[in-house]
């Protein structure tokens, strides 16, 4: 990408990201709508314990596709514990968890697309953001989909399965006390999120999942294959870092995050799989 078309492609990002925060606060972003005649995600499909819900204009091919990716987290290797995968699969189960994946021309022609949705009972408070469904494949597509199962892994199962190390409103948990790390390095600009300020809640919501994202996609070494990589930059405006050893070297407690929860549950999907998924 050239580096203007990467600074639009940020903003486009960016814009997506405050509007979805005002439209959907946390887990409260799955709003109760009582006459379950306006549910309109008419098809599902499960994956690992994770119900994902896809809106009726949704191709069901591509909700497979999201599925598949999130199956390419859980390969077996040396390194993940067994015991705390577990743990994490019977928490997404038990609490509901799920994913709502949308198209996203249908949003752009009407916000309230995103608003008026529920999903059935029993499935309520423990979701975060959509997944869009875009016209084409390609880098911005995969981060579509890997950013915002990452959202669901980080912002909703570990933060059930693990509050003390992974709840974003305890200022003493390492995600939190990781997040400031990289924010007082300078690796991580949160400027961006300046105006929720005002929600104290969401604010920490959203620059925590961010956070947490741009670290594990550096660990994964995946910052290119998802357009993430900006010239010039192993990372990006936000998030400087791209490598698994610029990780590890200069934000030992967010590698030290990683190293024992995320590492030891899931597995870095195949990058060929993920490209092949979303050509």
């Amino acid at each position: 990408m050239q580096t203007q078309e990467i600074r639009g492609y940020y903003n486009l990002i960016n814009m997506k990201k405050i509007l979805f925060i005002n439209l959907c606060v946390l887990f409260i972003s799955c709003s109760l709508i009582e006459d379950l005649g306006e549910i309109d995600f008419t098809q599902h499909v499960d994956s690992n314990n994770l119900r994902i819900f896809g809106k009726e204009d949704v191709n069901p091919d591509f909700l497979n596709r999201v599925a598949q990716s999130y199956d390419a987290m859980f390969e077996d290797n040396s390194k993940i514990d067994q015991s705390m995968r577990s743990h994490y699969l019977t928490t997404s189960l038990e609490e509901h968890v799920y994913q709502r994946v949308g198209l996203e021309a249908s949003f752009e022609k009407n916000e309230q697309y995103a608003h008026d949705t529920n999903a059935p009972n029993p499935y309520r408070h423990n979701c975060t953001d959509f997944i869009w469904e875009e016209s084409s494949g390609g880098p911005r597509q995969i981060n579509e989909v890997i950013e915002h199962l990452l959202h669901t892994v980080t912002a909703v199962i570990l933060k059930l399965a693990h509050p003390n190390d992974w709840g974003y409103m305890k200022s003493s948990s390492r995600l939190r006390q990781a997040m400031q790390e990289a924010i007082d390095k300078g690796v991580y600009d949160i400027s961006s999120y300046d105006e929720m300020k005002g929600d104290n809640e969401g604010y920490n919501h959203v620059i925590t999942q961010e956070y947490a994202y741009w670290l594990i996609l550096a660990e994964w070494d995946y910052f290119v294959i998802s357009g993430n990589k900006q010239e010039g930059m192993t990372g990006n405006g936000e998030f400087s870092l791209g490598t698994p050893s610029e990780i590890q070297e200069q934000l030992p407690l967010g590698h030290q995050l990683y190293v024992d929860y995320v590492e030891k549950i899931l597995s870095v999907p195949d990058k060929n799989t993920i490209i092949s998924l979303f050509p």
